[in-house]
């Protein structure tokens, strides 16, 4: 009879500590655009808090239709701490590339173990449905009052919010699409009659900042995923509308006509360099880039297991003194190497990528098998979309912006299963 009197104790303990641990991962990711660092921090608290709670419910986990994704979160952090054990020189003049790689391992473990509390029961209730439409208009109000601050008051060329001197004005519009994805899933399940007025100026506004980030992946990537939904939405409901798709293509129109002149001068900066890499000078944006996927995958050829940052860069900088027109990549090198597969293959070797693939199968069945979500499954096309030219898993503050959203947007989700709104 103590003995099962202490059991309900402790799970009702751990029910309680569920809530603790939503409310800090609520709190984390509405703090996330005015500071990164101290929503990384609240993350790990509610990661630490979690693991409590992994460690009292062992015996469910295997069960949790979200294990995979758990799983592969946790080799994936764990991974990364012991190649940051193994590689890290504190002399070295990369020290950075060490450091990124611990500060996403830390990361990945708190989400595996968040992730695996929010989904090892399907029928608990974790806070109250309410307070993600709550946490959704904060992030809203936060992106939308800082963009015009930066961009009109201060006259800014880019909006970064706070990322600037970090990952800047494109880690700053990874982060609004990130959170645009969670906003559209909220903003689906509302009983309102203007849900789809209000959804469509979702779009034109978070279409408006992105132009305001000058950040091509996202200007390019957000529009054709928004209309990717809205096509999936009309097949769905099995009403397609013309007004619909013009007033949608209007608003597009409208926000690339306000912001036209950022627009043609990426376009033309964007033609430049592509013209000076064509003359072997990629001393450029776009020319570096190219240039740092060449000589990481001649880094990574014979990368078989794991090798350091000093290695990798090493070859880097012999691979360029052989082939001057490769020299753009040489500055760069400090930090990533602007290509998820170039940058994981580089280091991780094969592992690196086998367990990349694994995470985005594991999300993809979760999206289409078990909460049945298209928006979630366009967030993660979002984050493979953007590992073209950048990195999601390096450093703090991309990382903490997707797995925010990954795990606030599996708790809505999962507890709408019921609901016949498009996921």
């Amino acid at each position: 009879m103590f003995k099962i009197m202490k059991t309900v104790k402790l799970a009702d303990f751990c029910s309680w500590l569920t809530q603790i641990i939503f409310i800090l991962c609520a709190v984390a990711f509405s703090t996330v655009i005015l500071d990164p660092n101290l929503s990384a921090k609240i993350l790990g608290v509610a990661g630490a808090t979690a693991l409590f709670v992994t460690v009292v419910n062992y015996r469910k986990i295997t069960s949790n239709k979200a294990f995979y994704i758990c799983l592969i979160l946790f080799l994936i952090g764990m991974c990364d701490m012991i190649w940051y054990g193994l590689f890290k020189d504190g002399k070295s003049p990369f020290i950075n590339s060490y450091r990124a790689y611990l500060e996403v391992g830390k990361i990945c473990l708190f989400g595996a173990f968040i992730l695996n509390v929010f989904t090892l029961q399907n029928d608990q209730k974790i806070g109250h449905y309410k307070l993600h439409y709550v946490v959704a208009a904060i992030l809203q109000v936060i992106i939308l009052s800082y963009a015009f601050y930066q961009s009109v008051w201060l006259h800014k060329p880019r909006i970064e919010f706070s990322l600037e001197g970090g990952a800047s004005a494109t880690g700053a519009a990874y982060t609004v699409v990130f959170i645009s994805c969670y906003t559209l899933a909220v903003l689906q399940h509302l009983k309102l009659r203007i849900r789809d007025l209000l959804i469509l100026a979702h779009f034109v506004l978070t279409l408006l900042v992105l132009i305001a980030t000058e950040t091509r992946a996202a200007i390019l990537v957000y529009p054709v995923l928004f209309m990717a939904l809205v096509f999936v939405k009309f097949f769905k409901e099995k009403h397609f509308t013309w007004k619909g798709i013009v007033v949608i293509c209007i608003a597009f129109l409208a926000g690339v006509f306000v912001m036209k002149d950022s627009l043609m001068h990426r376009y033309n900066d964007f033609n430049n360099d592509i013209q000076a890499y064509e003359k072997n000078n990629s001393l450029t944006s776009v020319g570096a880039r190219l240039a740092m996927w060449e000589t990481g995958y001649i880094a990574a050829r014979n990368n078989y297991f794991w090798q350091s940052t000093d290695q990798r860069n090493q070859i880097i900088k012999i691979a360029a003194r052989r082939d001057p027109s490769l020299i753009g990549a040489v500055p760069y090198m400090r930090g990533h190497l602007h290509n998820e597969i170039i940058e994981t293959w580089s280091l991780k070797g094969p592992s690196g990528l086998v367990l990349y693939f694994m995470f985005i199968i594991a999300v993809a069945w979760y999206a289409l098998r078990v909460v049945k979500s298209y928006i979630l499954l366009a967030f993660l096309v979002s984050m493979i979309m953007f590992g073209i030219s950048g990195v999601m898993f390096y450093s703090k503050t991309t990382p903490v912006a997707w797995m925010l959203t990954l795990l606030m947007s599996v708790l809505f989700l999962n507890q709408n299963l019921k609901s016949k709104a498009l996921k």
